[in-house]
């Protein structure tokens, strides 16, 4: 008995000691296996002009296609002598070098070693530009700056400052700026407002220069500059010069609060004989979104001053939401009345300028019933494992174990700019664990866990693939003779066969709805606003959940011709056009109404407005909660044991034209009419592939009318500058 007695509490105690070392030993390994991110690490760059600080550079840590950094440019004084400013964030800068190449990085013209002076709250150096260039010419200047076992290489292009009297431009720029954060000066830029009865008064998301005075002036709201404006040069040339004015601005609302907004300003100014001309001015801003009580009531989540194009999904009793903005992923659980930080490059209220730094775009994939989502990050990595890199990121939140996963990460060697350009729409993850990505003109399947990627669709045309709403759903065509839809969750797929003499044509998805069109093959025309476009005579919508795939409407209109679509709030807008003889013209917009899904939005954007902000960006919400302050939660980022990274060489190639305007891509294509038609409408340059010289510029007026438009063309083919069009 009494050995049975000692034997059972031996076991107790082993049994206890094993609980106790097993339990110390997974919240050990649960504990190594989560992180915060790390910090942002490194440097920025500036140079110095004329008492200005100009062109905030950020490091990439791996080597970039030097023909797609283009952000800025530098322009050379007449002594070839470029300041710049090193802010190391309290590093060691061991070494700085530097290289002047071709445009397309081909060619080295001059390397050597940068001087420094000062210490770890601010380096200067000096670089002596060898008279060895062209001074009409476009050059690369890439900086590598060496800390410790870290190199970051940082790209501007630089130019002789000519006749462009860029200075000039630059001390408008800014004066212009300061004197709308006075009250008492506004009536100093009078002449150069150009006002319209057409424009908006009532928002301060997007002021322009046909805003009122007092919309230039920010209306009633009283800002405070957190960051010093600086002066980004995008290009430079002698007929114009186009900059942007980049900041952080604080501001109280209503109720004495203080919120944070980016703000970026563009200008298109020209110097004259006697005064400086303002081509152009556009202000944006946009709340960077806290989270708080503030921003949460009862019945609504208050996103504040920002674009009312809102990227958000909300699970399917509409109690969990989750949204986009300025680079953060945000999710509301309505329930439990929680507010999680999803991800976020920002570590807290101090605005360190680099963890703000708005090269980057998050895209939500999948939320499921619980919270938990699916999402991408792409472009410019700010901090962490990738920081300086430029890729896809793809990552799990798992709302249970608030923690995020990366399952997939694609480096790239192009700029963000033409990155963003160069993704398609589609991008899904499906629950058996493949990742679908569209690339240029290929759409790629990706398995999540062996990280082997297959081409799954080749050789698109760009407007002939179409994805739903949640992606699951796509329709695609190679040649307009048949249409495949396919439900990338069964890898089912439906093809739909023209009939002779016809060209289909995917346009859209309404739900799981697919919506497609078809046109005579003879009925291509191009217009002032539109080049090589099929005139749809019939729009159909079709039952893609259904195994007989019916037929749910069809649309047609007599004398009048489909040439594309837009789904919004349940409702599909049709773009058309009216045809007399060969010539077609510009008619007005239809409509489809879809009364269930309109219904069945529990979730909406809407506006409301107050006295100093004016126009504010809001989700509605379902049902109303408590209205209390919601718990805010930041989770935890899972370390990998293993890599994640695959490289995709389709990623680094490059579409034949790209168009440049207020700083950014806003197009790559293939087609080179369209590419000049939208610089010369978006007061832009068109980029050439092969060799990244500008050949068009919107100092150059056209008219463009010709179907043939691309004949006319060909010769520039080779990347020739075009001084003048006959």
């Amino acid at each position: 008995m009494r050995k049975g007695i000692r034997k059972f509490f031996i076991l107790v105690a082993v049994f206890i000691v094993a609980l106790f070392t097993f339990s110390k030993i997974t919240n050990h390994e649960t504990k190594d296996l989560t992180t915060d991110m790390p910090a942002a690490s490194l440097p920025i760059v500036y140079f110095e002009d004329n008492g200005h600080r100009v062109n905030e550079l950020h490091g990439y840590t791996a080597e970039m296609s030097a023909v797609s950094m283009r952000d800025t440019i530098t322009p050379l004084p007449d002594n070839h002598k470029l300041s710049l400013r090193i802010d190391p964030y309290g590093k060691n800068i061991d070494s700085v070098t530097f290289e002047v190449r071709s445009l397309d990085g081909s060619r080295l013209v001059q390397d050597g070693k940068v001087t420094l002076s000062g210490d770890e709250s601010a380096m200067k150096g000096e670089i002596t530009v060898e008279n060895l260039l062209e001074k009409t010419t476009e050059y690369q200047l890439i900086l590598k700056v060496k800390e410790g076992d870290t190199t970051a290489s940082y790209y501007t292009r630089i130019k002789d400052a000519g006749d462009s009297q860029i200075s000039t431009c630059v001390d408008f720029v800014e004066e212009f700026h300061a004197i709308t954060m006075d009250k008492d000066r506004q009536s100093e830029l009078a002449s150069y407002m150009e006002p319209s009865a057409d424009a908006d008064n009532t928002s301060l998301q997007t002021v322009t220069i046909n805003n009122s005075l007092s919309q230039a002036c920010w209306g009633d709201l009283q800002g405070t500059e957190v960051t010093e404006p600086v002066a980004s040069i995008k290009e430079m040339c002698d007929e114009y010069q186009v900059i942007l004015l980049e900041y952080i601005l604080s501001a109280d609302n209503e109720n004495g609060q203080t919120e944070y907004y980016n703000v970026q300003e563009y200008y298109r100014v020209r110097v004259g004989a006697e005064k400086i001309y303002l081509l152009n001015f556009e202000r944006t801003m946009e709340e960077i979104f806290q989270g708080d009580g503030a921003h949460v009531s009862k019945d609504s989540i208050n996103l504040g001053i920002r674009s009312d194009v809102v990227d958000y999904k909300a699970n399917e009793t509409g109690n969990i939401i989750c949204f986009v903005q300025q680079g953060e992923l945000w999710s509301y659980n309505q329930s439990e009345n929680k507010m999680t930080q999803v991800f976020s490059f920002r570590s807290g209220d101090d605005m360190d300028i680099r963890e703000n730094y708005d090269e980057h775009a998050i895209r939500i994939l999948k939320a499921d019933e619980g919270g938990s989502i699916d999402f991408v990050v792409y472009g410019y990595m700010n901090r962490g494992e990738h920081e300086g890199q430029v890729g896809v990121s793809v990552c799990h939140y798992d709302c249970v174990t608030n923690t995020v996963e990366e399952m997939l990460f694609i480096p790239t060697t192009l700029s963000y700019q033409v990155v963003k350009e160069q993704l398609g729409t589609l991008m899904y993850v499906s629950d058996n664990g493949y990742f679908y990505l569209t690339i240029s003109d290929q759409v790629y399947k990706i398995n999540l866990d062996t990280k082997k990627s297959e081409i799954f669709i080749s050789d698109l045309q760009t407007d002939m693939i179409v994805s739903s709403e949640d992606g699951r759903h796509i329709a695609w065509s190679e040649d307009g003779s048949v249409m495949h839809v396919t439900d990338l969750e069964k890898g089912d797929t439906y093809d739909v066969n023209a009939e002779s003499g016809q060209t289909l044509k995917p346009l859209g998805f309404i739900g799981s709805d697919c919506i497609y069109g078809w046109g005579y093959t003879s009925d291509v025309f191009s217009t002032d606003t539109q080049t090589n476009t099929l005139a749809l005579s019939q729009v159909l919508i079709m039952d893609s959940g259904d195994s007989e795939h019916q037929i749910l409407k069809t649309y047609q209109s007599p004398g009048m011709y489909v040439t594309g679509i837009r789904v919004q709030d349940g409702s599909i807008y049709l773009s058309r056009v009216a045809k007399s003889g060969d010539t077609y013209t510009d008619a007005s917009e239809d409509t489809i109404m879809n009364r269930d899904m309109q219904d069945e939005n529990l979730v909406n954007v809407s506006t409301t407005t107050s006295t100093v902000k004016q126009t504010e960006v809001v989700i509605t919400l379902s049902t109303e909660s408590s209205g209390k302050a919601p718990k805010q939660v930041i989770p935890k980022q899972i370390l990998n044991e293993e890599s994640v990274t695959i490289e995709m060489k389709n990623l680094n190639a490059f579409s034949d034209y790209y168009v440049y305007a207020k700083g950014q891509v806003i197009l790559a294509t293939k087609d080179m009419a369209a590419a000049i038609q939208s610089a010369d409408e978006n007061k832009g340059v068109v980029i050439g592939r092969s060799v990244g010289r500008t050949f068009f510029s919107t100092y150059i007026r056209l008219n463009i009318k010709s179907p043939k438009f691309n004949k006319l063309w060909k010769h520039l083919i080779n990347g020739e500058c075009i001084k003048s069009v006959e």
